[in-house]
């Protein structure tokens, strides 16, 4: 189970500075357009990230793998907010507005509807967690996290 939680939170990592990095030069150019992708693009890739935690709870009972994924991705997501917006970029003003509780609200709400949606599908293609999956969502994760902070050491701006 430890194996399992510390894959989740490779994902959730993953997930999150993949997230920003997409949304970083949209956001930059037009605050509208970012909150636009945040709102449309951004939950595909955290439904994908969600997909692989449930085909790989290691337990029966995949509600309350969905609980715990959606309790460990709240959780990440809040320090990480803390992370970015306060320690990287000192722009806590920008962090707490309305999408920001609609992005913590959707961490919990999807992992539970992707458990009642897709039960078969994830029952269908479960696996166990490899060392594989855990290069693959960390590395991403580092190369994602990586060139969020030379874009802000460097200033890049469109």
């Amino acid at each position: 189970m430890k194996k399992w939680i510390l894959y989740i939170i490779a994902l959730g990592f993953s997930s999150y500075w993949a997230s920003n990095l997409l949304l970083w030069f949209p956001w930059s150019y037009n605050p509208t357009l970012g909150i636009t992708l945040m709102l449309t693009v951004v939950p595909l890739l955290w439904a994908y990230a969600t997909f692989l935690a449930l085909k790989t709870y290691p337990n029966e009972g995949l509600l309350k793998g969905a609980l715990q994924i959606a309790s460990i991705f709240l959780v990440l997501a809040v320090i990480l907010d803390y992370i970015f917006f306060g320690l990287i970029r000192n722009a806590m003003d920008d962090l707490y507005h309305p999408t920001t509780f609609y992005g913590y609200a959707f961490l919990v709400f999807w992992p539970l509807l992707l458990a009642l949606i897709f039960r078969k599908n994830i029952s269908q293609r479960k696996k166990d967690v490899t060392k594989t999956d855990f290069v693959r969502g960390g590395m991403f994760g580092l190369l994602c996290f990586g060139t969020v902070t030379l874009i802000i050491l460097l200033r890049i701006e469109i």
